[in-house]
């Protein structure tokens, strides 16, 4: 099962992944799979916070996965530091959902966000969607699933 935050700001659940070809394959943040691996969502996604955000520098008890999720859409959606060119493929990749609000992304979209506007001269990225596929499948830290 798989939570999102919806358009009205509620937490929404998913069913199972459906057959689908590798391009059309669709990926978010899961809760219950963060869960299953014993990790704290509010941790992980508290952790990419900046100060432009309001719950920036609370306590943890007083976060909300769901509002946090809204914070980084909100405020860093757009904003020129939230990835880096830098940072790790599921960091990017962990990134770019946050930013999306958690809405489900297919597998080509990912892709292209980090073959064309993450990779460059200085650091190419260059994978194939199934290995990308196999890389967000296997993943033990972020909670990617498929939806």
């Amino acid at each position: 099962m798989t939570i999102r935050v919806d358009s009205s700001g509620g937490l929404e659940t998913g069913g199972s992944p459906a057959a689908e070809s590798s391009g059309s394959a669709r990926f978010q943040i899961s809760l219950a799979r963060l869960d299953q691996l014993h990790r704290s969502a509010v941790h992980l996604i508290s952790g990419r916070l900046t100060p432009a955000c309001p719950s920036f520098g609370k306590q943890i008890h007083e976060l909300e996965t769901g509002e946090l999720i809204r914070e980084i859409q909100e405020f860093h959606a757009d904003a020129d530091d939230f990835i880096l060119y830098d940072m790790p493929i599921k960091e990017i990749v962990f990134r770019t959902l946050l930013a999306q609000g958690n809405q489900p992304m297919a597998l080509s979209d990912l892709h292209r966000e980090l073959t064309g506007r993450w990779s460059n001269a200085l650091r190419p990225i260059s994978i194939e969607e199934s290995l990308l596929r196999r890389v967000l499948e296997t993943d033990t830290y972020y909670g990617f699933a498929q939806v």
